[in-house]
């Protein structure tokens, strides 16, 4: 293998031993196997952020483009909090989120999405229209964003800019942290939702009876979607009406009338691409009821995304860095994202940390399956307590799985050390608890990753149920009946996704507590697909 010099390109003094391991092989697959695709499992602490800009400017500065790909990398993650944590650590880096981030510099109230709406119809004359339009902060950055060499978003935003602005084009490298989100990232891209009540109170439109997949799908191409259309010109014919002492005799309207127009111009072009990309047998179809009147709602979700994964992602690279410490398993994770295994490389990393200072107790309490649930339950409260009181000086968290449990023990615990939040307020919450000088615990089914609990944020966790996917959900049995081990592979990720929230770095030490008894017949069957260093860790 060739000696690759890149230490000029690592943003830090040294580089661990680790760090280049995965560095050199990253590089020999791209540049002397001639890979697109580098799929980089790092544990915890391992660097991955680092290991991942390496490649990128190494590439970048040591290997020749096609015309197609402009100079430079994209970075995209699954959180903005990731997000801003590569600026953070990175000062090369250039950060975008969406207009609704950003404060206007003109109305102080406003953010740069609602100006940009007032802008519309702004006389050229005045002072706001000078402003916000050749001072927009969000258009500055946007810029900055475009044409930096090292540029960090979040899924979200980068999918829908790429696919439906065309701003965001391909570049030589693509970087994408937390991939083992891909797949659920992109069928939330590529999903569609349609209500009655929305059809019938903006188009007019009468929501079909009986409505069965392939009747409402020919609904929505032959009637839904052209009246979407009709009515987006309409709102782009009355935003050009609005002008001078009119428009500020209007201004609610003007702004209703704007806000309608941009949802819907958002809403159709995922309509469009729906009406092209989809195949009947390649779609969940549900009908639920919505909180407006109990009116049905039509959801469409891929089972497979793979068909359309190198179209909405994978074209934005000439070559992709895929980074994760739960890839667990290369087959189901390439077969998912349609990922040619001739044409990926794999390399495993370790977590650095000392299996001593993380260790995973299996404490089982009683069975949390749907069946027995009601009968453990007064166990594992029992079983908290007692943790809880062991750790009395400790902050922590309890992973719960669902609301129900999450309540069960808020409600019989009746301790003021637990802080629970609803999925209005999960941050809020979550930076009480970092905040506070009291030894508070968090109470969450939805804190198994994109949480950094370091040092004494957290000194313990209790997983209190092996957090299969909902079986009621027709997506997760379809993808399980398709992609063998694909429904093993999500409840292994999230396990060790949990175990790694309280252990941020080498001095970090937390223990976790696994409390539901069907966690040792799933670890016995599924044990190929942690990694050594979680197994490592794992007390009887």
């Amino acid at each position: 293998m060739n000696r690759f010099l890149y230490d000029n390109f690592f943003p830090y003094d040294a580089i661990r031993e680790s760090q280049r391991a995965a560095i050199d092989f990253s590089l020999n697959a791209i540049i002397n196997n001639k890979k697109k695709f580098v799929i980089i499992e790092a544990g915890t602490g391992v660097g991955k952020s680092a290991i991942g800009l390496t490649i990128a400017r190494y590439i970048s500065r040591n290997s020749l483009s096609s015309e197609d790909y402009a100079p430079g990398s994209y970075f995209i993650t699954t959180q903005k909090l990731l997000q801003d944590q590569y600026i953070h650590d990175f000062n090369t880096m250039v950060s975008l989120k969406s207009s609704s981030n950003y404060k206007c510099s003109y109305h102080k109230r406003n953010n740069c999405s609602e100006s940009q709406n007032l802008l519309k119809t702004a006389e050229r004359s005045s002072r706001f229209f000078k402003s916000c339009s050749f001072n927009c902060n969000y258009k500055n950055q946007k810029t900055k964003f475009l044409e930096s060499k090292e540029s960090v978003t979040n899924f979200p935003y980068f999918l829908t800019e790429a696919n439906y602005s065309g701003k965001i084009t391909p570049r030589k490298v693509l970087v994408v942290d937390e991939g083992h989100n891909i797949e659920s990232e992109l069928s939330r891209f590529v999903e569609i939702s349609v209500s009655s009540y929305f059809a019938k109170s903006l188009l007019g439109l009468k929501f079909p009876t009986n409505p069965t997949q392939f009747k409402v799908f020919s609904w929505i191409k032959d009637e839904y979607l052209p009246a979407i259309t009709k009515k987006i010109r309409f709102f782009e014919r009355s935003i050009e009406k609005f002008g001078g002492e009119k428009f500020r005799e209007k201004l609610n309207q003007f702004k209703k009338i704007v806000k309608q127009h941009d949802m819907l111009k958002s809403h159709v072009s995922k309509i469009e691409s729906f009406v092209k990309i989809y195949q009947r047998d390649n779609w969940v179809f549900d009908i639920s009821k919505t909180d407006v009147r109990g009116s049905p709602k039509a959801t469409f979700k891929p089972i497979d995304v793979s068909p359309y994964a190198y179209d909405s992602l994978f074209y934005l690279g000439e070559k992709i860095i895929i980074m994760s410490a739960t890839i667990m398993n290369r087959n189901v994770f390439c077969q998912t994202l349609g990922i040619p295994e001739s044409d990926c490389d794999f390399v495993s990393i370790p977590s650095p940390f000392k299996p001593e200072n993380r260790p995973v107790m299996a404490c089982p309490v009683g069975s949390m399956s749907a069946k027995n649930i009601d009968d453990t339950l007064p166990r594992l409260a029992k079983a908290v307590h007692e943790i809880l009181s062991t750790h009395k000086l400790d902050k922590g968290i309890i992973h719960c799985k669902t609301f129900k449990i999450a309540n069960y023990l808020k409600y019989n615990l009746k301790d003021s050390r637990l802080l629970i939040h609803d999925s209005s307020n999960r941050d809020e919450i979550l930076n009480k608890h970092i905040r506070s000088k009291k030894p508070t615990v968090l109470l969450s089914p939805s804190m198994t990753e994109g949480v950094d609990l370091k040092d004494d944020s957290s000194r313990f966790q209790i997983i209190c149920k092996v957090p299969y996917p909902y079986l009621g959900d027709k997506l997760v049995r379809k993808r399980m009946n398709k992609f063998d081990g694909w429904y093993d592979l999500q409840t292994a990720k999230t396990i060790v996704q949990s175990a790694g929230r309280s252990i941020r770095n080498n001095d970090d030490y937390a223990v976790t507590y696994i409390l539901d008894s069907d966690f040792e017949r799933f670890f016995k069957r599924s044990r190929k697909m942690f990694p050594k260093d979680f197994i490592d860790c794992l007390k009887s």
